[in-house]
C-alpha cells in the first residue's frame, strides 16, 4: 500500500472513530459525503500559511471543536509542514466560548512511541493535554 492510500485509510478510520465518539463530523478530506475542511488561520507558525486538517468535527458533549490529522509515519511526523500543522491546529480557539480545539492524531500503532517523543521535543507542554493519539486498528507500517 502506498503512502497516499495509507493516509486516506487513516483519514477514513478517524472519521469512524469520531462518529463512534459522538462527534459531529463537519468536514473530511476526500471522504464521500463530507465537504473538504477549510483552511485554519496561522498566527505565525512555520511558513505562516493557513493549514487544512484532514477531519474537522464538533463534540456536543464538551462543546469543543475537534481537529483530526492522519500521519502515516512514512517521514511525515517531523517535517516542517507537520510541525507547523500541529502548532496551527493546537492554536485554534472557538470565538464564542474561547475553548481550545482538541487535536486527534491517528497513526499506525508502531509509530506512537516515535510521535510521543516528538511531542515532548517540539510541542509546548501547555498543549500536551489537548492532543489525543489514536492508534490505527486498520493500518500497519
Amino acid at each position: 500500500m502506498d503512502r497516499n492510500d495509507k493516509h486516506q485509510r487513516l483519514v477514513e478510520e478517524l472519521v469512524t472513530v469520531f462518529q463512534q465518539n459522538g462527534f459531529e463530523v463537519l468536514a473530511a478530506d476526500n471522504v464521500s459525503g463530507f465537504p473538504s475542511p477549510n483552511r485554519l488561520s496561522n498566527d505565525g507558525y512555520g511558513d505562516q500559511e493557513p493549514k487544512s486538517p484532514d477531519v474537522y468535527a464538533f463534540d456536543p458533549a464538551t462543546m469543543r471543536y475537534i481537529i483530526g490529522e492522519a500521519k502515516t509515519g512514512d517521514d511525515d511526523l517531523e517535517t516542517e509542514h507537520s510541525l507547523t500543522q500541529y502548532n496551527v491546529f493546537l492554536d485554534q480557539f472557538d470565538e464564542n466560548t474561547s475553548r481550545q480545539a482538541r487535536l486527534y492524531i491517528i497513526l499506525p500503532s508502531d509509530k506512537v512511541a516515535e510521535f510521543n517523543t516528538l511531542i515532548t521535543h517540539y510541542i509546548h507542554r501547555d498543549y500536551w493535554g489537548s492532543i489525543v493519539i489514536v492508534q490505527s486498528r486498520d493500518v500497519r507500517e
